[in-house]
């Protein structure tokens, strides 16, 4: 039998009254934390070796095939922040190349999607953008869920 404990769960994008969430608005460019960008979270792991990010993102008004990218970092110390890999093997050699998170929303409407990692970071931060807006920027609202003690 399975023992699920209490896990913590947090908003790092937007704000959660009960089960409304509310959204904030988006631009396309990481990290900056100024009106119309995500802003990027900093967080400790407190040794949960996984953790999951849960995503609304609402495409702006008349906008088709916009997209939000993420972008996870994991530090030993809060200060040098190195990025989460992508690992592509052939033949027994390990490619690495630096990994980002695309999603491609629904048309001009609202989506969902969840992301689930492995960390072995003691401190993660995540950061977002949107791609693709012609005229009207979408919104996000997201929270990490952390588990596997």
């Amino acid at each position: 039998m399975l023992n699920y404990q209490t896990l913590p769960v947090f908003t790092i994008w937007g704000t959660k009254s009960g089960t409304t969430r509310t959204s904030i608005a988006v631009a396309s460019t990481y990290g900056a934390e100024s009106g119309f960008t995500i802003p990027t979270k900093a967080f400790e792991t407190g040794g949960f070796s996984k953790m999951n990010i849960d995503i609304l993102y609402t495409m702006g008004a008349t906008e088709t095939t916009n997209s939000i990218e993420v972008k996870v970092e994991g530090s030993p110390d809060r200060t040098n922040w190195y990025r989460i890999p992508n690992d592509s093997t052939v033949a027994g050699t390990s490619t690495l190349t630096a990994r980002e998170f695309t999603f491609v929303g629904a048309n001009a409407a609202a989506a969902t999607i969840s992301i689930g990692l492995d960390i072995f970071y003691k401190y993660v931060k995540v950061s977002g953008k949107e791609t693709g807006v012609v005229t009207n920027a979408g919104t996000v609202y997201a929270e990490v869920t952390l588990g596997g003690l």
